[in-house]
């Protein structure tokens, strides 16, 4: 195998031996990394994908009642598309987009409000689990008591 670039300086006359590029196996991150810190990254994605859902009779008539706009907004695009280009598909149609349109306005103006708040006060609760006091966090605090005061009324 012949040399690569013969210009290259570590083929040179007094050029110092030993000076190679650096692999890419250095530029990894190392394994031993602790278990503290392993467990905090589990506990963030893991605390992400199973959020506290409120359980109140409430939440769960709206949740309810967002299902049904969107199985009947399925089954009314469905159906439109069946019978398309006639005035009974037109008002199937209609029917298929207020299903659509009252789904996002529960999602968006009843339904996440009431989870941010229960997120809140999972956090309050962990928060004051651990020996943190609502002081150490002012501003989420208040948002906590702002959304739970929503959520009442």
């Amino acid at each position: 195998m012949g040399r690569r670039a013969p210009d290259n300086p570590r083929y040179q006359r007094g050029a110092e031996v030993g000076k190679t590029r650096r692999s890419a196996a250095s530029a990894k991150p190392k394994r031993g990394k602790s278990a503290a810190s392993k467990q905090a990254a589990k506990t963030t994605r893991r605390g992400r994908m199973l959020a506290p859902v409120p359980t109140s009779p409430e939440y769960r008539r709206l949740r309810k009642v967002w299902g049904a706009a969107l199985l009947g907004a399925i089954v009314f695009s469905l159906v439109a598309w069946w019978q398309q280009g006639t005035w009974f598909g037109t008002v199937v149609l209609v029917l298929a987009y207020a299903c659509i349109f009252t789904a996002f306005y529960l999602d968006f103006m009843k339904l996440r409000p009431m989870r941010k708040a229960a997120i809140e006060a999972d956090k309050a609760a962990k928060d004051e689990k651990a020996g943190k006091s609502k002081k150490d966090r002012p501003e989420k605090a208040e948002k906590a008591e702002k959304a739970e005061k929503e959520s009442d009324t």
